[in-house]
């Protein structure tokens, strides 16, 4: 029962649902991430609550929100504000019952940093977020952790597509937040955001868990949320994705007491049983750029923890 693909069907069978429009400065919705995403979300008990996405992207979460799960009203906000008036389009055409119900806050909205956000996070029931894990390449501070480690940059990697901003995010800008170090500072400061201005909201955030598992669960208990994986799927990493930011963190963690608790998991098949390091993965694609490698995508709820 996906949204994303193209393949529902509206009540006339003889007329295929019509597909998101998705240029190219949007995240692609037939993203195997976006896909395992909707999974979570069937799973997240939705029903008759109003929901927030940080990162609204296409639009293509609202419309499945909406549709398929069964939320009463749907908020959502995008740093790119290109996107709001994207998935407004969207959802009038993939699902226009539902496209009263759908309330954006438009601008350019970094996290939930505008008044008009924080008065609509505070009357929401559930977040849900997927947001870039990985540092801007140009981002100074990474190049001098990269430097000290002595990772180069792969060629092509610093220059910016039209959808930089949906897969990398400002690494200094978040350097006061602990899980920064493992490229999750963007993800904490929505967790903290979200407990200071909806501290009963529940959290169901998409994450590529090429860092583990472990350590995400760590980052929501000490945010004050208990963790709960409620879908995942292997998938296939995206070969414009730079992945230097984990070799230089296995690098930096190398004999330390840490290395033992931190491992990069990368998988050399799809069904995820042949573990590979950072430091491996990345010798396979300096050997040839296009091999196939694969990580863990997953969905994690939070459920807020009573202070």
């Amino acid at each position: 029962m996906t949204i994303v693909a193209g393949t529902e069907t509206i009540p006339d069978q003889d007329n295929p649902a019509p597909k998101p429009e998705a240029p190219n400065y949007a995240f692609d919705p037939r993203d195997p991430w976006t896909q395992t995403f909707q999974k979570g979300l069937e799973r997240a008990e939705l029903q008759g609550k109003t929901v927030y996405e940080v990162g609204i992207g296409t639009g293509i979460n609202a419309a499945f929100v909406l549709r398929f799960c069964g939320a009463s009203a749907f908020y959502g906000s995008d740093l790119d504000p290109r996107l709001i008036e994207l998935a407004e389009r969207n959802l009038a055409s993939l699902s226009p019952e539902h496209a009263g119900q759908f309330q954006p806050v438009k601008g350019a909205v970094s996290l939930i940093d505008t008044d008009e956000a924080r008065a609509k996070i505070a009357k929401t029931d559930v977040v849900i977020a997927c947001l870039p894990q990985v540092g801007d390449p140009n981002d100074e501070r990474f190049s001098a952790f990269r430097e000290e480690q002595s990772v180069s940059l792969p060629e092509g990697a610093d220059e910016q597509a039209h959808d930089h901003i949906a897969h990398y995010y400002p690494w200094a800008m978040f350097d006061e937040y602990p899980f920064n170090a493992v490229g999750m500072g963007l993800n904490e400061a929505l967790l903290r955001r979200i407990r200071e201005h909806a501290p009963h909201a529940e959290v169901v955030m998409n994450f590529g868990a090429r860092i583990g598992t472990g350590l995400i669960f760590e980052m929501f208990r000490a945010n004050g949320f208990e963790p709960e994986k409620i879908a995942s799927q292997i998938v296939r990493q995206d070969a414009g994705t730079d992945i230097s930011f984990f070799v230089a963190l296995e690098g930096a963690l190398h004999g330390t007491d840490l290395e033992r608790e931190f491992k990069c998991y990368f998988f050399a098949d799809e069904d995820g049983k042949k573990r590979l390091s950072a430091h491996d993965a990345q010798r396979l694609l300096d050997q040839d750029p296009d091999v196939a490698l694969y990580h863990e995508v997953c969905v994690v709820r939070g459920r807020p923890v009573a202070e």
